[in-house]
């Protein structure tokens, strides 16, 4: 009984002496058919004519008896080396040992004269010998690669195999598609050369295979990851109907596949975390197959070594029946601005004839869409629901704590399910920090959950904390009463869209904004502050400068990166002076005009579609857009304060713990300095190093003398009291 193949060198051994033989085969044909010697006796001073020549090039002599009988005991030989090989490999892999080489030639499929084509090729490449020899065939010393020459002579030369040379070995073939071989030179030197003069090589990963090197490619390895221990779709907390969707769509692109036909690419669209990459895993797991998670953003931008690449990454996830997945599709299209072209051009010519499903993931901004000539199939990951994150946190965190309320967590962070696990594992972090017995509490969830947050949201904004409370704000009541309003909203959000099914019945998002507008100083940044502290959220002050860009496109993609990572952690985004951003759209007279409008159009869907909560400000209420109005939830005034809310800041903006004369006139102040609230902290806390200065309590005299003085700086005069 044949015995499978101990080890990859055995079996490389085996096939170089099969190469050996072709070679010795297609040597002792040109002998016995004279070609080498009568061409050896032209050198040699013996006439031989140019027709002569060529009709022995041409086959034009029979070889004798002997020779013939030698060239038909060669043959045999050839063809039982060759089903000897393919019993050892087939037993190996029936033992459960199957070697690298039998893993390729059977994921794709290759025909008898594929696989001696890598063969010869390999043998180049390893064997100091049979490269002699080969060289001596074709009566070159100083050859470095093989050309479709010597593959015609060694491997296509019987008259069963010649029909096969084209299909198998032009540049549109598996081997050339899936770069198991290359050509050597440039396009343009393959082009101009003659077809069987075509200088070729075979990949340096097939060599790897050979000696049983099973990893991924090097090539793409910073480019590509293979995923093969999967989680299933038990472990998600996600509709069940999704989960099927998603495995459906995997199973019918096989089907297609086995009958020869592409199906679309599936798209699973939705924010980071939420699930879109589980889902794709889940289905492979279901599947019994691995993924091969493509990085998009570390694709190349050169179109020819986008393709190398992306060939490259077909091939391994072929090898390793793997489902492809491109993380950030979304990601390929064309940055003129930046001097990018459009990678989804050449993503779309290399998987147009991929048979075999591939899978997609996107963000829901979508500002440069993809078009792809197989088609898309997209399927939109729902948020989570409340209840629903609150079992995640539950399964993540593993433990109990009487100073955590997960479903509190669940409330106050509504963030997808990739996030709570990342959340998660740092708040155990922390607890751990503090000792080994310790548990979580909701202070370690928040650093967890802001732990993950400020990385992405630093680029564009400053995390922002405020120490001020209710008990230092003065604003008028029915402006407090909007304020309370607001926070119950966040509070009570899933009694009202879950329980009660509201949720069915909001067209868009489930976010909350409010505008606040009023003149400088009243207090609107500092509500901001106070509300997202009373929610206990993080709050991020979003820099318009890093926002606004000149090149088309480019603020829409800025915006897009904000609002995705505030909805992966639920911050509240606060844009302070927002008019600037957030202005009324003009009417169209130039292309400025136009991607202007195409911004605010943006932002509009943006806002509508955010489930979190955005706060603007502006002192120019009449320039925010009339569309904007109709689409915040809360607009609150912010009007200067009359003169007795004057007298409660002056009042207010006085630490308990400072030195101040009992006979201060607080009313005359308010009186005299028409000031809003920021304009009286400032003075408030000049007068104080006045005092500090003179060493003395705060008085009248230190107060109006700043008073004076922000009047100055505001262009004002103030009136002596």
């Amino acid at each position: 009984m044949t015995r499978g193949y101990r080890s990859p060198r055995e079996h490389l051994d085996e096939a170089l002496a099969l190469v050996g033989q072709l070679v010795e085969r297609q040597i002792h044909a040109h002998w016995e058919q004279g070609i080498l010697p009568r061409i050896k006796d032209q050198f040699s001073g013996t006439f031989v004519s140019g027709g002569e020549v060529l009709a022995l090039l041409q086959g034009g002599l029979t070889p004798s008896p002997e020779g013939e009988q030698r060239l038909a005991d060669l043959d045999a030989a050839i063809g039982a080396r060759e089903e000897r090989i393919d019993q050892r490999l087939a037993e190996a892999h029936a033992e459960g040992q199957p070697l690298p080489f039998d893993q390729l030639r059977r994921a794709f499929q290759l025909t008898a004269t594929e696989q001696r084509v890598l063969w010869v090729l390999i043998a180049l490449e390893t064997s100091v010998r049979l490269r002699q020899l080969m060289r001596y065939l074709v009566n070159e010393s100083s050859r470095v690669h093989a050309d479709l020459g010597l593959l015609e002579l060694l491997v296509y030369s019987t008259p069963e195999a010649r029909g096969q040379l084209i299909p198998e070995l032009s540049s549109t073939s598996r081997l050339f598609r899936f770069r198991l071989v290359e050509a050597v030179g440039g396009r343009r030197h393959q082009e101009d050369t003659p077809f069987l003069l075509r200088p070729i090589k075979v990949n340096a990963r097939v060599i790897e295979l050979v000696h049983g090197v099973t990893r991924i490619d090097r090539e793409i390895a910073d480019t590509a990851e293979l995923l093969q221990m999967l989680p299933t779709h038990e472990v998600l907390v996600l509709p069940a109907e999704v989960k099927a969707q998603t495995t459906s769509l995997v199973m019918n692109a096989i089907d297609a596949a086995a009958a020869g036909q592409t199906a679309p690419v599936i798209v699973l669209s939705g924010p980071e975390g939420s699930g879109r990459k589980s889902l794709i895993y889940g289905a492979a797991a279901h599947l019994g197959c691995g993924v091969l998670r493509v990085h998009c953003d570390r694709l190349p931008h050169d179109p020819a070594e986008l393709q190398r690449v992306l060939r490259a990454v077909l091939r391994e996830a072929v090898l390793f029946r793997a489902l492809p997945m491109f993380d950030g599709i979304d990601l390929l299209g064309a940055a003129v601005e930046h001097g990018h072209s459009d990678r989804g051009v050449v993503l779309d010519r290399e998987i147009a004839a991929f048979l075999g499903p591939i899978a997609a993931t996107a963000s829901v901004r979508d500002t440069r869409p993809i078009a792809l000539s197989r088609g898309l199939v997209v399927v939109e990951v729902p948020r989570l629901l409340e209840a629903a994150r609150a079992e995640l946190w539950r399964r993540a965190l593993g433990v109990t704590s009487p100073g955590l309320d997960v479903d509190r967590a669940a409330a106050r962070y509504p963030v997808p399910g990739g996030l709570i696990l990342r959340a998660a594992d740092s708040a155990l972090a922390h607890a751990r920090g503090r000792g080994p017995r310790e548990t979580v509490t909701d202070g370690d969830l928040h650093a967890g959950v802001r732990a993950t947050l400020d990385s992405k949201l630093s680029t564009m904004g400053v995390r922002v904390a405020w120490r001020q409370t209710w008990a230092d704000l003065v604003l008028p009541e029915d402006s407090l009463a909007e304020m309370h309003e607001f926070i119950a909203r966040v509070r009570h959000r899933r009694r009202v869209y879950e329980e009660w099914g509201f949720g069915r019945k909001v067209a868009k998002g489930l976010g909350l904004s409010a505008l606040f507008a009023g003149p400088p100083g009243t207090g609107k940044t500092m509500v901001a502050g106070i509300i997202a502290e009373e929610l206990g959220l993080d709050l991020y002050q979003i820099d318009l400068s890093r926002i606004v860009s000149k090149y088309v496109g480019e603020t829409e993609k800025n915006l897009a990166q904000v609002f995705d990572a505030a909805e992966a952690g639920h911050a509240i985004l606060l844009f302070d002076e927002a008019d600037s951003l957030f202005a009324k759209r003009t009417e169209v007279k130039s292309s400025v005009d136009r991607y202007a409008n195409l911004e605010v159009n943006y932002l509009l869907q943006r806002m509508e579609a955010f489930s979190g909560i955005t706060i603007l400000t502006t002192n120019l209420d009449a320039s925010i857009d009339e569309a904007f109005r109709r689409r915040i939830s809360f607009r609150v005034d912010f009007p200067m304060p009359e003169a007795a809310e004057r007298e409660k800041l002056w009042r207010a903006m006085l630490p308990r713990e400072a030195a101040v004369d009992p006979s201060l006139n607080f009313r005359a102040l308010a009186s005299n300095y028409q000031f809003s609230g920021g304009y009286i902290r400032n003075a408030v806390l000049r007068a104080a190093f006045f005092a500090a200065e003179d060493s003395t309590a705060i008085n009248l005299k230190h107060l109006q003398r700043a008073a004076a003085l922000e009047y100055a700086a505001m262009g004002k005069l103030a009136t002596p009291m």
